[in-house]
């Protein structure tokens, strides 16, 4: 089951103990549980960039939409699936 589509509502929020450095164009960062380094490029580190403050489903879509010129159909799968391997990871909560 999916996480974040079965909640919409819930807002998520990046792990205060995670930084992300910029290197190359690309959000590097160590997940401190696992000791394994992620990077985030385009809209993966946008939406990361945007998870800063509490955001919903919703709220990421909106953000996602505008700033890439797309249609919420066709961005809510990826953002879903974004923010489920982000929970499963650890890297952000539902706050």
């Amino acid at each position: 089951m999916c996480m974040t589509s079965s909640a919409p509502d819930v807002a998520y929020l990046r792990r205060p103990e995670l930084n992300a450095v910029e290197m190359d164009g690309e959000l590097v960062m160590m997940g401190q549980e696992q000791g394994e380094y992620y990077g985030l490029r385009d809209v993966a580190a946008s939406i990361w960039q945007h998870l800063v403050e509490p955001r919903t489903l919703e709220d990421l879509v909106v953000l996602v939409c505008a700033e890439y010129a797309i249609d919420p159909d066709t961005c809510r799968p990826d953002v879903v699936a974004f923010l489920d391997d982000l929970v499963a990871r650890k890297l952000i909560a539902p706050v």
